[in-house]
């Protein structure tokens, strides 16, 4: 698939519009050297399946510096290490499945999950910024064999997921952390979770920071509209859909 020039930011997604070379909002970019260093590296310690512990180190930016304003996916939410944690103590919901990522931000949960012994695994995100921070961290990290790890961007909602599915298929675990911004967001995030999920597989979903106020019961209501059923949260900031057989036999059976 050919990607586009996206950009995600907390108002919402779209296309990048290019300031003029040499400004920004206005602004005479020569102050340029009075700001420190932007950048950060971030590391995680990563239990594997056996015993042993595989360092993460990823390259991004400060939480509140000026690229992750433009772009959200450049910096590690909280959510993403709590996926980490409870995957590590459920190394069962990837090990040899299926795997795809979507926000995947920095990398940090798709590379995890390769560690942890997925089949394969495709970590996505429709920032076109952060796919190129993503694919860093990737070459960083892991030394994947044919296409046992890949970054590619995908949007949300159709007629991008439809594509995506025709080119790349389905999945039995589909995992994303933090990626609910906006009341807006959450439709086209359970569109293309229903479109790409397997009859038998799960979505983990993690969440720590609550954007405008949006709470776990207006996510889990947004799933149902598309026969996905919320598990018991096995932990704090956790939750796991999968497909509600009996409703979706019903449906198709009208």
């Amino acid at each position: 698939m050919k990607e586009q020039h996206w950009i995600e930011a907390p108002e919402g997604w779209g296309q990048d519009d290019k300031q003029e070379e040499g400004t920004e909002d206005g602004r005479c970019l020569l102050d340029l050297f009075e700001r420190t260093d932007p950048s950060e590296s971030f590391s995680f310690d990563v239990k594997l399946n056996n015993g042993a512990t595989k360092s993460i180190l990823l390259s991004g930016f400060k939480l509140d510096s000026d690229e992750t304003d433009r772009s959200t996916g450049v910096t590690i939410w909280d959510a993403a290490p709590r996926l980490v944690n409870y995957l590590q103590q459920n190394v069962s919901t990837v090990a040899q499945k299926s795997v795809l990522e979507l926000g995947a931000g920095l990398g940090l949960v798709g590379i995890a999950t390769w560690h942890l012994g997925a089949k394969y695994t495709v970590m996505t995100d429709a920032d076109t910024h952060t796919l190129q921070k993503m694919r860093e961290n990737v070459q960083r990290n892991c030394k994947a064999d044919g296409n046992a790890l890949e970054c590619k961007q995908l949007i949300w909602g159709s007629p991008h997921m439809e594509s995506f599915k025709n080119e790349y298929g389905t999945y039995d675990t589909i995992l994303a952390a933090d990626v609910i911004y906006t009341n807006s967001s959450i439709e086209p995030l359970f569109d293309t979770v229903a479109c790409l999920l397997k009859p038998n597989g799960v979505f983990v979903l993690s969440r720590y920071n609550k954007w405008f106020g949006i709470e776990d019961a207006v996510v889990i209501e947004s799933a149902k509209k598309k026969l996905l059923h919320c598990s018991p949260q096995p932990s704090e900031g956790i939750l796991i859909f999968s497909w509600n057989h009996s409703i979706k036999n019903d449906k198709s059976i009208e």
